[in-house]
């Protein structure tokens, strides 16, 4: 009976434990690792701590995937800050498409930027 207890608890505990790193993983999103030129450089799908402790070279290497987005209102842009979570929509247009400037990583216009908590 207390092997049965006793397996029954270290179960529970795993699965507790495992149910910790799985909302670390929820905690991933897109983050703004730079800014210039009234351009946001967004890494998707990154954690916090690696939007603020990893640089652009990193990301490429890593195969993370980059869009830099053309901020149109400047005081936005202005307000955004590097580690941000944010989700960004593209601006399209009458058709619903939007353009991509084909560049490395690709540019896109922001329709709506949305900043999001941590």
């Amino acid at each position: 009976m207390k092997k049965l207890v006793l397996g029954v608890a270290l179960t529970l505990a795993v699965c507790v434990f495992s149910g910790c790193s799985a909302s670390s993983e929820a905690e991933k999103g897109n983050y703004i690792i730079a800014k210039e030129e009234q351009r946001i450089l967004v890494a998707k799908q990154i954690s916090k701590k690696d939007a603020e402790s990893k640089t652009f070279a990193t990301f490429k290497k890593s195969n993370i995937e980059l869009v830099y987005y053309i901020v149109e209102d400047s005081q936005l842009y202005n307000e955004l800050r590097v580690g941000e979570k944010v989700n960004v929509t593209p601006k399209t247009n009458d058709k619903g498409e939007y353009i991509v400037i084909q560049s490395d990583p690709p540019q896109i216009v922001a329709g709506e930027i949305e900043r999001q908590k941590d």
